[in-house]
């Protein structure tokens, strides 16, 4: 269901409770007020007959001759019905007030107002002429020209309530298509980010919640923007260093048993030619050195492959090879390692790999976008809190602040492998480019 059809359900609901609300009070209200009336016409009209008939010792004088005591006279009562009967019990006369012109409300509407309070009881008066009773006058109370009045009234307020429930439903309407342009622009953008379109904006409205929704939209459209960069960057990055890795692997093939396997067909060839036992044992040595030189080649590509380096050496010493090679390739900038062999100790062997290739990263783009004339690499184990923390510092521009590359793809392959191994990664661009790893133990 749509916010504007819950919006329009629950203001119609809240309404419709008042108006029930108010229609009761009224009806309670309207049958308090009837009540007394009517006893109050009620006690007038016994006042009236017990005075003016009953306890008048000469009403026979004015009684009429077919017994009537004028009661039909007394029609302009409105709340009563007066009859008068003989001692036979047949009516003699009554009042008649039900005029034509109104028309009684429906029986429910009576039925829920004469539930609100106690019934009204008839009232009966003897007439007696010269002590013997000549017969009696019943009160009936009659509200229903007031309940009928009431009906009215509130048939007018019904209308005026249904016509005020409208106007209101067309002002939230109004209201409603006016505000919710705004989420219509939220959920477009939704829907563009959904597209791949990271360059949608949502522009500001006069409505704080809705601008403070669309500036954080805005802010992650941003970040999704960047990310989305960097993952094309690495993407293209991976395919650069697949491409490399695989050139390297055809080289180191075509060199190392390429030519090997010339050799050894050439040997193979000439042990088939030959009839001399000299020069076949010759060659048949030459085919047993040649194939070892192709496995120790073949276990050298692969160790180069899989770091197997790290196996057969060892963790520290792989570290302190890599650093040593790294020196020697670059004898002008000055080099200082320090390596804490507790920290060694706590380092996983599924992390090792992981900081061999950071450390891989941060050298060659060392190399590659600074100018440094000192690198420092420190890995200590910090007792208090018994975490690793490693740190790469050079004092050259630093990694990755080249003018075409902002970003550092070196940066970012170092964070994606610091994420894996469930580290943290600071990095400092001031005096000192320096990259600090935390490892939690």
């Amino acid at each position: 269901m749509s916010l504007k059809s819950q919006l329009l359900i629950y203001i119609n609901s809240l309404l419709l409770i008042a108006t029930l609300i108010g229609l009761m009070t009224i009806m309670m209200v309207t049958q308090k007020n009837v009540r007394e009336e009517v006893l109050s016409t009620m006690s007038l009209a016994e006042f009236a007959i017990e005075q003016g008939v009953k306890k008048n010792p000469d009403f026979y004088l004015f009684q009429r001759d077919n017994n009537e005591l004028g009661i039909s006279e007394l029609s302009g009562i409105r709340h009563l019905k007066i009859q008068f009967f003989d001692r036979n019990d047949v009516l003699l006369e009554e009042t008649l007030n039900t005029p034509d012109e109104i028309k009684p409300p429906p029986s429910w509407f009576i039925n829920i107002i004469e539930s609100l309070s106690d019934k009204i009881f008839f009232s009966k008066i003897n007439i007696d002429q010269r002590g013997e009773l000549t017969g009696y006058v019943l009160i009936k109370p009659e509200p229903i020209f007031e309940y009928a009045e009431i009906w009215q009234q509130i048939k007018v307020g019904l209308w005026i309530i249904v016509s005020f429930l409208v106007l209101i439903n067309f002002v939230v309407l109004l209201l409603f298509s006016h505000m919710i342009k705004p989420i219509n622009k939220i959920i477009e953008g939704f829907e563009k980010l959904e597209a791949g379109n990271f360059k949608s904006k949502i522009r500001k409205s006069n409505i704080l919640e809705l601008d403070i929704i669309g500036k954080k939209f805005n802010s992650m459209i941003d970040n999704l923007r960047q990310s989305n960069n960097k993952i094309h960057k690495l993407s293209q990055n991976l395919i650069d260093v697949q491409e490399q890795e695989k050139s390297e692997l055809a080289r180191d093939l075509h060199d190392e048993l390429g030519q090997s396997l010339t050799a050894l067909q050439a040997e193979a060839a000439s042990i088939s030619k030959t009839t001399k036992k000299k020069s076949r044992d010759e060659a048949i040595f030459n085919v047993i050195k040649l194939s070892k030189n192709m496995m120790l080649s073949t276990r050298e590509i692969i160790k180069k492959l899989n770091l197997g380096l790290i196996e057969d050496l060892g963790f520290e010493s792989a570290l302190i090879e890599l650093f040593e090679n790294w020196k020697r390739r670059f004898k002008g900038v000055k080099f200082e390692y320090s390596i804490d062999e507790k920290a060694i100790k706590k380092i996983t062997k599924k992390k090792t790999a992981h900081l061999y290739r950071i450390f891989q990263e941060a050298l060659t783009n060392i190399a590659k976008h600074s100018s440094p004339k000192k690198i420092k690499i420190v890995i200590k184990y910090i007792d208090n809190s018994n975490r690793v923390r490693i740190l790469i510092s050079n004092d050259g521009i630093g990694i990755g602040n080249d003018s075409s590359n902002q970003d550092g793809l070196g940066l970012i392959g170092i964070k994606e492998r610091v994420d894996q191994i469930q580290g943290t990664l600071e990095i400092s661009k001031k005096k000192l480019f320096k990259i600090n790893i935390n490892l939690s133990n």
